[in-house]
């Protein structure tokens, strides 16, 4: 049975939602890109929840990926590669609007680690996640790994669309920076961090 948002998920129970909507996932046709042993790592997706993303898949003839699945933090190294190569993979204007994106992080917090955590592109201060983006066919989207960042800054965010844990923006237009400047602010205070 669809939700009444039309996104293809079954019936889940709130944590769930809330995993998989902090994930960056807001479709059921992004999980046939997805472990199933990726998702169970998700705080909030528990059997339940997997056996009814796994049903709902099958009923509309796909599957969650299949071969070995890689950890849910795949570390980048000095050189960001791997968020290179995702970034690389986002068809244009997209890819520039994400590069853009990606530099305005890096320049907020320089010592950012560059990772992809389940399977979005993410910025880590002294092993805690900041901040981090995804690519969607309609939409690019800001992720603060936080269900608590936006509603701080609901006023900045006047005109965006957004969900508890992600912000929705067009695909040929970056956000500001005093923007990220913000909502990076927000979340290193949670964590008890200091940007530069």
């Amino acid at each position: 049975m669809r939700n009444e948002d039309d996104t293809g998920f079954p019936k889940l129970a709130a944590p769930a939602r809330r995993a998989l909507s902090a994930a960056g996932y807001t479709r059921l046709d992004q999980l046939a890109q997805v472990c199933e042993s990726e998702l169970k790592k998700l705080h909030g997706l528990g059997a339940t929840a997997i056996a009814a993303l796994h049903d709902a898949l099958q009923e509309r003839e796909l599957s969650f990926q299949t071969g070995t699945p890689s950890s849910g933090h795949v570390d980048a190294g000095a050189s960001g590669g791997v968020v290179d190569e995702y970034v690389r993979g986002v068809a244009e204007p997209g890819r520039t609007t994400l590069q853009t994106l990606r530099r305005t992080i890096l320049e907020i917090v320089p010592d950012a680690e560059q990772v992809i955590s389940y399977g979005v592109p993410a910025f880590r201060v002294r092993g805690k996640t900041v901040a981090g983006f995804a690519a969607f066919k309609n939409h690019l989207s800001y992720l603060p790994f936080s269900g608590s960042v936006l509603s701080q800054l609901a006023k900045e965010l006047e005109g965006y669309a957004t969900t508890k844990s992600s912000l929705h923006f067009p695909a040929d237009h970056p956000l500001p920076k005093a923007l990220v400047k913000k909502l990076i602010a927000v979340r290193l205070a949670q964590l008890g961090e200091r940007s530069r």
